[in-house]
C-alpha cells in the first residue's frame, strides 16, 4: 500500500491526465484520491466552520492540496499528517509562504502520536480506512481534541468486490450502525450526520465515463496503475449502491461535556 501512494503522489504532480481526471469529476484539482468533490468540501466547511482563530488537524493529508485549499478558504491554521513522506514534503515545499497557518508532519494513523488538547477540529477526509483499529484511533484523536472540539470524517462504507452479496451485513449500512459510528459510540461521542449517497453515485458514474475518455492519456504517460485504481472504484461503488449495499456520509462528532452521551442519527 505504502509503495502505491508514494508513486501515486510522486506521479500525478506531473500528469495532465489526472489533472483533466479531477478537473472534470471533482471539479477541481486537489490531488483527490479519495471521493470528495468540490461540494462535499463545501459542506464540511460549512459544518465545521473553520476560520482563523481555530486549529486543525487533516488526518491523511497526502500531498496536502486539500488542506491548502481548506486553509486557504477559511484562514484556519492547519497541520497536515500523512505516511508517506514524499507527499509530506511536497506539501512543506508548495506552502512554504504559508508557513504561518499550514505545516505538515510525517504520521501513521495506527501509531499516532498527538499532542494533548491541542486542536478544534480533526478532519478525515477518507482517510479513516487506513485504521487498523477504529475504536483506538478516534480514542487518540479524541484525547488530542480541545474542550468543545470536533471530528469530521467524510466516509463511504459498503459492500467490497470481493466480498459476496450475501456476506456483507447489510444491516450495518444505516448511519447510526456503522463501524465508524460504533467507534464513536464507544469513544462517549456524540454526532450528526449527512447522507452523500446519492452523491457519491453520480460522482461513480462520472469517474467511469471521465476514465474512459482519458484512458489512452494515461496510457501514453505510463499511468495505467492509476486508472485501474480508480475505474475499479468507480466500478465497485456504482455496483455496491445499485445493490443497496453502499453508502457515503459526513459525520461531525463532538467531545462531550461531563454529562455527555454518545447520540447516533
Amino acid at each position: 500500500m505504502k509503495d502505491f501512494y508514494t508513486g501515486f503522489y510522486s506521479a500525478i504532480d506531473h500528469s495532465p491526465a489526472h489533472h483533466a481526471f479531477c478537473e472534470g469529476v471533482f471539479g477541481r484539482d486537489l490531488g483527490q484520491h479519495g471521493f470528495a468533490d468540490m461540494e462535499q468540501l463545501g459542506l464540511l466547511q460549512q459544518v465545521t466552520q473553520l476560520n482563523p482563530a481555530r486549529h486543525a488537524l487533516d488526518l491523511g493529508c497526502g500531498s496536502g492540496l486539500i488542506t491548502e485549499y481548506l486553509s486557504d478558504v477559511s484562514g484556519a491554521h492547519i497541520t497536515g499528517l500523512d505516511f508517506i513522506e514524499a507527499a509530506v514534503r511536497t506539501a512543506r515545499e508548495r506552502t512554504a509562504a504559508k508557513a504561518g497557518r499550514l505545516s505538515f508532519v510525517v504520521g501513521d494513523i495506527n501509531r499516532l502520536e498527538l499532542p494533548d488538547s491541542e486542536y478544534d477540529t480533526v478532519l478525515s477526509i477518507d482517510t479513516i480506512y487506513f485504521s487498523g483499529d477504529y475504536p483506538a484511533t478516534i480514542r487518540v484523536l479524541k484525547k488530542a481534541l480541545r474542550p468543545g472540539g470536533e471530528m469530521a470524517f467524510l466516509y463511504s462504507y459498503g459492500r467490497e468486490p470481493g466480498v459476496a452479496r450475501e456476506e456483507f451485513p447489510a444491516d450495518t449500512l444505516p448511519p447510526g450502525r456503522t463501524p465508524l459510528a460504533e467507534a464513536l459510540g464507544a469513544n462517549g461521542l456524540a454526532f450528526r450526520t449527512w447522507d452523500l449517497t446519492t452523491r457519491d453515485y453520480l460522482l461513480a458514474q462520472r469517474r467511469r465515463e471521465t476514465l474512459a475518455e482519458l484512458k489512452p492519456q494515461f496510457e501514453a504517460e505510463g499511468l495505467m496503475f492509476i486508472y485501474e485504481n480508480r475505474m475499479g472504484d468507480a466500478l465497485g461503488v456504482s455496483r455496491a449502491v445499485e445493490e443497496g449495499l453502499h453508502a457515503r456520509y459526513l459525520y461531525r462528532a463532538r467531545v462531550p461535556g461531563r454529562t455527555g452521551s454518545a447520540r447516533r442519527s
